[in-house]
């Protein structure tokens, strides 16, 4: 089986892990195709990479004109497509090709199969408001224009799946398959006391952990109120530690000055993948603050099962996929009740024996329902099916 997987320019080791299990299969080639623009350094990802180019896409593009020109010229958004003449250069011999919901990506593997090409397109689909695509014209049209050529959809959990059902897509072609993490990089590990002092923080604080994008809907405004109650309640021996980057970063900072709660927060900034372990195992909880919008809700939360897998108690707030995420193993609160995620901290705070149980809780879900490699036979699994069926 010749699997490509096309993850226009996110191609990163965080979706990479979920395939790497499958170099280990017999009879079983896996590449994945990375943009020049791509977002992440993808010198950790395992996988094999066809490296596509602005260049060779023009000269490919010139080379098959008109009908180049047609499909740019007529087609009713700008920038729909995505090295649409190099995949049709490198796809041929393919038998499964893997992408992303509503992307260029989506509409250009599409767009290929229409044009005669044999592979079998699965969709990993993380979406969980129904018609959320309509608040967006161009994501409507790829939409509605590439759904019919999906063979099969990969929802990221159950409840995507009942968005799914929701929005009319038929049961038999979805299969839900949990994004995973690799058990052997997120694991349990003592804490690091070199690193609390590299970055001025007391080894006797409670560390409260968030990574993740800095915007407005995954409510990082939140923590420094909750550090302000915390203090209100009388607890002073704790520390927020930021990791990410976003728009919201400088007001962030500025809500945490008007709280005058600067002392009790770290930022260390964007990190590498796989550098992050080291702070999951710093951390005593690990927060995720996410509230719904009008068009988002937390679609999964990786970094849940990535501080899970670290075995670090994890609080999530009640949004999107949360709930079914944490299960038991966590705690969670109402989105947007920052007076009530604090009360969840000090539960932590004040009892060692819930702060240990939830850890192993968690440690224990991590391994029954997200190891990558698991996971990732799953997938051939569906693969298999797909490839199986009679068109």
């Amino acid at each position: 089986m010749k699997i490509g997987i096309v993850w226009e320019n996110g191609v990163s080791k965080w979706m990479s892990q979920m395939f790497e299990p499958l170099l280990s299969f017999p009879d079983t080639e896996v590449n994945v195709f990375v943009g020049e623009r791509n977002k992440f350094d993808v010198k950790d990802v395992l996988l094999p990479k066809t490296l596509l180019t602005h260049k060779e896409e023009i000269m490919l593009g010139l080379a098959s004109l008109p009908a180049s020109a047609r499909r740019v010229l007529g087609a009713p958004h700008k920038k729909l497509d995505f090295y649409y003449n190099s995949l049709n250069k490198y796809l041929a011999p393919y038998d499964i090709i893997e992408c992303h919901d509503s992307s260029r990506s989506l509409y250009t593997l599409a767009g290929l199969k229409g044009q005669g090409k044999k592979f079998k397109l699965v969709v990993s689909y993380a979406e969980n408001i129904p018609f959320r695509q309509a608040f967006d014209d161009k994501t409507n049209y790829i939409k509605h224009s590439t759904y019919a050529a999906i063979d099969h959809f990969i929802p990221w959990c159950d409840t995507i799946k009942r968005t799914m059902l929701l929005e009319g897509v038929p049961e038999e072609k979805i299969t839900t398959v949990y994004t995973g993490v690799d058990l052997n990089l997120f694991k349990p590990e003592a804490k690091d006391t070199g690193l609390l002092r590299e970055m001025s923080v007391p080894e006797n604080d409670f560390i409260i952990l968030y990574i993740g994008k800095l915007a407005s809907w995954k409510g990082v405004h939140l923590l420094p109120y909750a550090a302000k109650a915390l203090l209100a309640k009388g607890r002073k021996d704790f520390t927020f530690l930021i990791t990410g980057r976003g728009a919201q970063l400088a007001n962030l900072k500025k809500i945490i000055a008007e709280a005058g709660v600067e002392k009790h927060f770290k930022f260390t900034g964007f990190l590498p993948y796989t550098e992050i372990r080291r702070f999951y195992n710093l951390a005593d909880a690990f927060v995720c603050p996410s509230y719904p919008t009008m068009t988002w809700q937390e679609q999964f939360g990786m970094v849940l099962v990535e501080a899970m897998a670290c075995g670090v108690p994890v609080i999530g707030s009640a949004s999107g996929s949360i709930p079914e995420v944490i299960g038991s193993a966590g705690l969670t609160f109402t989105p947007g009740e920052f007076f009530e995620l604090t009360e969840k901290i000090i539960l932590l705070m004040d009892n060692q024996g819930l702060k240990k149980e939830l850890g192993e809780k968690g440690r224990k879900r991590a391994c029954l329902l997200f190891d990558a490699s698991k996971n990732a036979a799953k997938i051939y699994d569906v693969y298999k099916k797909v490839l199986q069926k009679i068109d």
